[in-house]
């Protein structure tokens, strides 16, 4: 994945380099920015802080992979077929056809406006939607 600096104060500021995301604080309860590492033109790494970088353009590439192995996309009509560790309403069935409405950065998917939610399920699309802006 690619890191896109935006930090005026660092030498790489406007460069998209090679990296990963090493520190999530997935529920932020810590007030901790996430952590970066990137790999440096001359060789090494940095270390960034979320503020040091464009976090939209990094989780927007998390999102395309997990569409990608998802095979499907917000706004699709689905069959869950295996839904991942997650959870949903007492009434939520998964012998029926449900509605992407939310692919998070983190892999979690969430169907029909959060009446379920699963970590990279896997689903059979039956009929393919228009993405629906969250």
């Amino acid at each position: 994945m690619k890191v896109k600096i935006i930090d005026p104060n660092h030498p790489c500021c406007g460069q998209e380099l090679e990296g990963a995301r090493i520190y999530f604080d997935y529920y932020h309860h810590g007030g901790k920015p996430d952590l970066y590492q990137a790999e440096a033109p001359e060789g090494g790494f940095y270390r960034l802080l979320t503020h040091q970088i464009d976090e939209e353009h990094y989780e927007a590439q998390e999102i395309a992979r997990d569409v990608e192995r998802l095979g499907a996309n917000v706004g699709d009509t689905v069959m869950i077929t295996r839904m991942g560790s997650g959870g949903s309403n007492a009434d939520f069935n998964l012998n029926k056809p449900h509605i992407i409405t939310k692919i998070c950065p983190s892999g979690t998917v969430e169907f029909d406006n959060r009446a379920a939610w699963g970590f990279r399920p896997d689903v059979t699309v039956i009929t393919r939607g228009e993405a629906v802006k969250v």
